[in-house]
């Protein structure tokens, strides 16, 4: 096991002729392990998953990472996923009326909001949302006026529903100022498995985080890379891919499809990027019997800020 290296400046990937930039917002932040992996004190607190960079252990908290990404193509400025936004009420103290300091990550490479074409939602969770709108005197507006915000229907289906009205209640609504202007706008449409977003990116079908979860596959002339959203949310679950999270709606169902895209990565040396694992965690994996370990994918990292071409 060769341990990803801290963030501790800005860094990108670089795939060839695509650009993957990682736009963090809170770059640690501390769960409590019980809360998200039930039994999973059962794991020796020695094995590599607890490497400093992913558990803190004078607090004996899990360490994650929120962040969205950017993914620049020579015709596409598309954004995958939105953080927890700012200004937001919201239940968990973490995310409570957040500052707006995740605009200035994204507006450090040079873009404005004008330039993102397309918003990839993979999944209609808090922390995935929040940037798709902001507080204007006319309301919660859209951001990214000028790009299609796509999710799935099966999601935005759940979400509407009695099980995820119920589900919301530990979170507030946040589908009512995150998403629900999306669709007054008319800036909302649903995607599936096998969409094309130009030539270099396709969305995969992610099954049981949530119902319609979604991956994002980025295939640039050097290296593919799998943007894999809550596929996985911390490195534990590459020690054993059967844990999901006491979020998951189907723990089952995200347990098998975890299995299935990790080897799928796996057979075809696809670079690992995930939304919650802390510091620079782009890798490849290695299997061994049912477990994996991550090989930083030393080649297409590159640190320093990036800047539009």
């Amino acid at each position: 096991m060769q341990p990803c290296p801290p963030r501790s400046a800005p860094y990108w990937l670089d795939l060839g002729d695509v650009a993957v930039v990682p736009l963090v917002e809170l770059s640690r932040l501390p769960i409590e392990p019980e809360e998200f992996f039930p039994g999973s004190g059962q794991i020796p607190s020695a094995t590599w998953c607890f490497d400093e960079s992913w558990f803190d252990r004078e607090a004996s908290r899990l360490v994650f990472t929120i962040q969205a990404f950017l993914v620049v193509t020579e015709n596409e400025v598309i954004l995958v996923d939105g953080c927890v936004g700012s200004g937001k009420p919201r239940k968990r103290s973490h995310f409570d009326n957040l500052d707006p300091s995740w605009f200035t990550e994204f507006t450090n490479t040079g873009f404005t909001p004008e330039d993102v074409s397309t918003v990839v939602l993979s999944h209609l969770h808090v922390d995935h949302v929040g940037w798709t709108t902001q507080r204007t005197d006319h309301g919660w507006s859209p951001v990214f006026g000028n790009a299609r915000h796509l999710v799935s229907q099966r999601e935005l289906a759940y979400w509407s529903g009695d099980d995820g009205r119920a589900a919301m209640t530990r979170t507030g609504d946040y589908l009512a100022d995150s998403v629900a202007p999306l669709a007054e706008h008319g800036l909302l449409d649903f995607a599936e498995d096998g969409r094309q977003i130009g030539r270099h990116v396709d969305l995969l079908d992610a099954p049981g985080h949530t119902p319609g979860n979604l991956c994002v596959r980025v295939t640039g002339s050097k290296a593919e890379l799998l943007l894999a959203g809550d596929l996985l949310h911390h490195p534990l679950q590459l020690f054993d891919p059967d844990i999901s999270t006491r979020y998951c709606v189907d723990p089952n169902q995200a347990a098998a499809t975890r299995h299935d895209i990790l080897t799928a990565v796996t057979a075809r040396g696809m670079v690992l990027q995930t939304a919650h694992f802390a510091g620079i965690s782009a890798s490849r994996l290695n299997k061994e019997g049912s477990r994996y370990t991550l090989v930083p994918a030393t080649d297409t990292i590159r640190t320093g800020q990036y800047h539009r071409p």
